[in-house]
C-alpha cells in the first residue's frame, strides 16, 4: 500500500471542504451530520485537481451530479468549486 504524501492529505481535506460548503449538489452544507456525504468522491477530485485541468474536474462533478446522485447539473455552482479547487492545488504546490 503506497503512503499518502501531506500535501496530498492537505489537498484532500481542501477539496472536500470545497465539495461540501461551495460545490454541495445535495444541499447538506448546513447539516453537520452529513460531513461525510461527499466523502467517496474527494479522491477521484482530487486526482483530477492534480491535473490542473479545469474542464476535467468540471466534467467529473458533472457525471457525478447527474449519472450518480440523478440531479441537474449546476454548471456555474460546480465550475465556481473547481475553480477554488485547483486554486488550493496551485497555492499548496508553490507553498509547500
Amino acid at each position: 500500500m503506497s503512503k499518502i504524501s501531506r500535501e496530498d492529505k492537505v489537498l484532500y481535506q481542501r477539496v472536500d471542504e470545497v465539495t461540501h460548503y461551495v460545490w454541495d449538489p445535495i444541499g447538506v452544507a448546513g447539516a453537520p451530520q452529513a460531513r461525510d456525504e461527499y466523502d467517496r468522491y474527494i479522491w477521484p477530485l482530487v486526482r483530477r485537481v492534480k491535473t490542473g485541468s479545469l474542464e476535467e474536474v468540471v466534467k467529473y462533478m458533472k457525471v457525478t451530479q447527474t449519472e450518480t446522485m440523478g440531479l441537474p447539473f449546476e454548471e456555474e455552482r460546480a465550475i465556481e468549486a473547481a475553480d477554488i479547487m485547483i486554486e488550493w492545488n496551485e497555492f499548496l504546490n508553490e507553498n509547500t
